[in-house]
């Protein structure tokens, strides 16, 4: 039996540390590409989630310091019941929220702002896989949507299970569009006028 002895020295760290993230390195893409490409496939990337009960501070928290713009919301079972994005929450929406249910912003929970389930897109990862970009971002414009969750069949439990996430915002940066400076994309005039 091989014994290892190494000496360990501690390091005398007098600054604040930061941690590595790491993100993911967006290809470029083109129109005719595989959709699949442009997806963030939760097979390789964890998905960051939260409940309905929490504030939208700490989602934006969250978000912040997960690097993303989008979390999905999910039930004490773990299963998606909505989505809430930077854009629910850093746009007109709680002001909007706070006056109409009469509530100080800070106590705006993600309850209050996040697109429930039954307002998402879904798309089987089968149709997904024959799909180009120009189709994803063809659908997200007829739907009227930035993101949309893609899902897959497991035969063993005979269950779906969430199996990417398309962003408008992402396909953009992926197809070099200008994003505008809170991250996403305004209109789908510039995705037009590459489709045309």
């Amino acid at each position: 039996m091989t014994t290892y002895i190494h000496s360990l020295e501690e390091l005398d760290i007098s600054s604040g540390t930061p941690i590595y993230n790491p993100t993911p390195d967006l290809e470029n893409l083109s129109l005719t590409d595989p959709a699949i490409d442009a997806m963030t496939d939760l097979k390789r990337i964890s998905a960051i989630t939260i409940d309905t009960d929490s504030t939208i501070d700490l989602a934006i928290e969250v978000m912040r310091h997960a690097g993303v713009r989008l979390l999905l919301v999910v039930d004490d079972k773990g299963l998606i019941i909505g989505l809430i994005t930077a854009r629910d929450i850093m746009g007109e929406k709680p002001l909007k929220i706070s006056e109409q249910e009469r509530i100080p912003h800070d106590e705006i929970l993600v309850q209050h702002a996040m697109t429930p389930r039954e307002e998402i897109n879904f798309f089987d990862i089968k149709n997904v896989e024959h799909a180009t970009v120009q189709d994803m971002v063809t659908k997200l414009k007829d739907f009227g949507r930035q993101h949309c969750i893609v899902i897959e069949h497991n035969e063993d439990t005979d269950r779906y299970y969430a199996r990417g996430i398309f962003s408008i915002t992402q396909i953009g940066k992926q197809l070099g569009m200008e994003i505008s400076p809170d991250g996403h994309v305004q209109s789908f005039s510039e995705f037009e006028q590459l489709i045309a």
